[in-house]
């Protein structure tokens, strides 16, 4: 047979495929920062086996049942099944199936202590958690400081308990930090109760994880701090979930203006609704497509009645009493080039300004981290602007020897699951820091599965997605009723199911395969195609001696519209066609593709 396509131009590049190109083939795993095995955990709830899928889900992210209803899921945009039917995988509410409908409470058997050398880590947030995790399943003694009476951070003062029950964070945060051996110093605040300079003579390592908790100012479109910022009514956004959280008086009116459409702005404006607020405004300096808060939260939002403003910046806090709030001014803006961040810059409008009858604000501009304590010259820190510490990007180390920083202290305000993969890093920095070995990487694998024909027993492709259970409207006026129920056992099943198991990968055997074009044929994605020779630009040993060849043809599969169905395996009249599960872990196991066969059709 002749290349038909001689006369074509070139259209691809062939290499040789290493662990690194099978790993980036698994966007969800690319996509989470801690790199959580989310196909084989998926896996293994679409078997009914949560206990397995939470062990696995904790190994990587620390607090699945935290992260199954707070995760920030960057995950799902990247997954695969966006291209199937438009909605991804319930990566994160699956998550939480795991943690709800295990049968044991799966208690952490503690490390021993087989290290010297005494770690202290500054911090009950996502990164400290992580990192003390980590250090002590090294064998490392690790004492952590925390100014609150509870560990979690953000999870226990700056997520209501609508969303996050507190017996789940009890669980996941101080139970567990209690039976690994972790000592949690509660209610010490470092630079108020011990200092800094202390804790380096007494530790051979300390890690700051201490979160980002000082709100930015309301300023107004001249980055001005606006007239009545001061008034009463008006409660920085993290401050208030703080005090409502904890149980201590905060105000909330009956008219509520939220300035800012970011994550805690969508749960200060659902809180002030729990509380008996009449009226609540989220209004927004951008375009409603540019909002920071997800598309989920912002629509839930909605349905319990907050009314969404954009393209508004407010310029005064206004006042008919002089002390207390009564509205607010704004202005109308238009979109002008893009700025710093990357989205268009609001503009004001002159002569479009308006006013809204409120007698509590609400900004939720973000925040900084608290740099008071740190005694930086003192210690001869290198700091930024802001009086953060600069860290090494490979060693998570300040410009101080032993004396390590992450997750948003250093990074600034993200999210949890951020912060967790930047204190696991941190952990295996300060283990080599203090002379001690990363944990083996074990070889990448490729295990064939034989017999694999999903596609003609399993109708996971028609699955349709389904929106995580809740409260129905009337029964939501509550701060401490969790108002997302969760899948049943069975839905999760069922959803779990939709997974298309992108750790799997169809293989063809050259040396047998005849060039039928029946895996063509067969496809119902169009994933696979044949070209000619003269289409691939070689470059991997296979193709060594092809060009000499008169004829030939490359088959070619796109892994972005592959749904792993099988059928071509099953079509293939020379068996040449294999689906083949991928499995490898890095040092410290940071990226695992388990070795848990998932699929058995």
């Amino acid at each position: 047979m002749l290349d038909p396509d001689s006369e074509l131009s070139p259209r691809y590049q062939s290499v040789t495929t290493t662990p690194d190109w099978y790993q980036t083939n698994i966007p969800c795993q690319v996509g989470c920062p801690a790199h959580t095995d989310v196909a084989t955990y998926i896996g293994l709830i679409s078997q009914a086996r949560f206990d397995e899928a939470y062990l696995l889900n904790r190994k990587a992210n620390i607090v699945p049942g935290v992260l199954g209803r707070t995760c920030a899921r960057p995950c799902e945009p990247v997954c695969r099944r966006n291209k199937v039917d438009g909605k991804p995988i319930s990566i994160c509410w699956l998550k939480r199936a795991s943690a709800d409908h295990r049968e044991y409470r799966h208690h952490a058997e503690r490390p021993p202590v087989t290290k010297d050398k005494k770690v202290a880590v500054i911090g009950g947030g996502s990164a400290g958690l992580a990192c003390a995790r980590d250090l002590r399943e090294l064998g490392y003694p690790v004492t952590m400081y925390e100014q609150y009476p509870v560990a979690g951070g953000v999870m226990i003062n700056g997520i209501p308990v609508w969303r996050l029950p507190r017996d789940v964070t009890r669980e996941e945060c101080d139970e567990y930090m209690a039976d690994l051996g972790v000592e949690v110093k509660y209610n010490t605040r470092v630079g108020r109760d011990v200092q800094l300079t202390d804790l380096l003579k007494e530790y051979d390592a300390v890690y700051i994880g201490a979160g980002c908790y000082i709100p930015n100012p309301m300023t107004g479109p001249d980055n001005k701090v606006v007239k009545g910022a001061d008034l009463y009514g008006v409660e920085d956004g993290i401050r208030l979930l703080d005090k409502t959280n904890f149980g201590e008086p905060a105000f909330i009116g009956k008219r509520v203006a939220i300035i800012g459409a970011g994550f805690t702005a969508m749960d200060c404006c659902r809180t002030a609704i729990r509380f008996g607020a009449e009226k609540v405004y989220v209004m927004y300096r951008r375009s409603e497509e540019e909002q920071p808060a997800d598309e989920y939260e912002v629509d839930e939002a909605k349905f319990e009645g907050v009314e969404f403003q954009y393209l508004v910046s407010q310029t005064e806090v206004l006042s008919k009493d002089g002390v207390h709030a009564s509205g607010v001014r704004f202005v109308r803006n238009k979109l002008g080039d893009p700025d710093a961040s990357g989205r268009r810059r609001p503009i004001p409008v002159p002569g479009t300004e308006f006013e809204i009858e409120v007698d509590s604000v609400i900004p939720c501009f973000g925040q900084y981290s608290d740099t008071t304590w740190l005694q930086a010259e003192e210690l001869g820190l290198e700091v930024n602007k802001w009086g953060v510490p600069l860290i090494d990007v490979e060693t998570w180390m300040t410009s101080h020897p032993g004396l390590f920083a992450g997750g948003d202290y250093t990074q600034g305000a993200r999210n949890l699951i951020s912060a967790v993969g930047d204190g696991r890093d941190a952990a295996g920095a300060i283990n080599r820091y203090l002379g001690g070995q990363d944990l083996p990487a074990e070889p990448a694998e490729e295990i064939e599965l034989p017999d694999y024909r999903r596609g003609m027993v399993d109708n996971y492709e028609s699955i349709p997605h389904q929106l995580i259970p809740s409260l129905p409207l009337s029964e939501r006026y509550s701060h401490t009723r969790e108002t997302e129920t969760g899948y049943s056992p069975q839905e999760a099943v069922v959803q779990a199911r939709r997974c298309l198991q992108c750790q799997l990968n169809i293989m063809i055997d050259p040396s047998i395969c005849i060039l039928c074009s029946g895996c063509v044929d067969i496809c119902p994605y169009d994933c696979i195609s044949m070209e000619g020779l003269s289409r691939v630009v070689k470059g991997d040993p296979m193709h060594q001696g092809t060009n000499t060849w008169e004829g030939g043809a490359d088959m070619i599969i796109d892994e972005e519209k592959c749904i792993r169905c099988g059928l071509c395996v099953v079509r293939c009249p020379t068996d040449a066609i294999s689906m083949v599960q991928f499995e490898v872990s890095s040092p410290n196991s940071r990226w695992s593709v388990s070795k848990i066969p998932m699929l058995n059709v």
